[in-house]
């Protein structure tokens, strides 16, 4: 199901994210840098998914939820903003000679700013999982349920073929990444 998958990037978003936040607590900014930017380039792809297939799947059925696709869209856009003000602002930082208590300052700062971005995501990620994606595994497995042959049949083998390639696209980044890791 569409919700198990994308939910399983959001965890796995989530932890790159942490990662980077513990370098960040340790002082070790070239290594939260590097978390940081694995976060934002599977964060790029996981939207890049959503866009490319969820998405127009979505845009296509009857839909009991209040949010249609403009609002992740422009969630999409604020993530990337405020992924582009932390990561400056990390840039900024990891430049500075600052003493210790200054360090630790900026650092609080930091995870303020960051703390914005979470919640932003958090609730993203519940929309989608609550509403967009159960919706969508609703409809599909209604018509999988009764996909003899015809226009269902094509539906649901679809919506296989959909999470397929959710899944591979998913993997590629993510195994791009953990390759390069710390």
């Amino acid at each position: 199901m569409l919700v198990e998958i994308i939910k399983q990037q959001h965890l796995e978003l989530r932890e790159l994210f942490m990662r980077h936040q513990e370098m960040l607590l340790q002082m070790q900014f070239e290594d939260a840098k590097i978390w940081l930017e694995h976060f934002y380039v599977c964060q790029k792809a996981h939207m890049k998914i959503e866009e490319s297939y969820i998405f127009p799947e979505f845009a296509k059925i009857e839909r009991t939820s209040k949010w249609d696709v403009s609002l992740y869209e422009k969630e999409h856009d604020k993530i990337n903003q405020l992924y582009e003000n932390i990561a400056n602002d990390l840039n900024w930082l990891s430049e500075q000679k600052l003493d210790q208590s200054q360090k630790r300052r900026n650092i609080i700062a930091l995870l303020d700013k960051e703390k914005t971005l979470k919640g932003l995501n958090e609730h993203h990620e519940e929309r989608e999982e609550e509403a967009m994606l159960k919706e969508l595994d609703d409809v599909y497995m209604n018509i999988c349920d009764g996909a003899d042959s015809g226009t269902e049949a094509e539906r649901a083998k679809e919506y296989k073929q959909l999470q397929l390639d959710i899944k591979l696209t998913w993997a590629e980044v993510i195994a791009s990444v953990r390759e390069t890791s710390i």
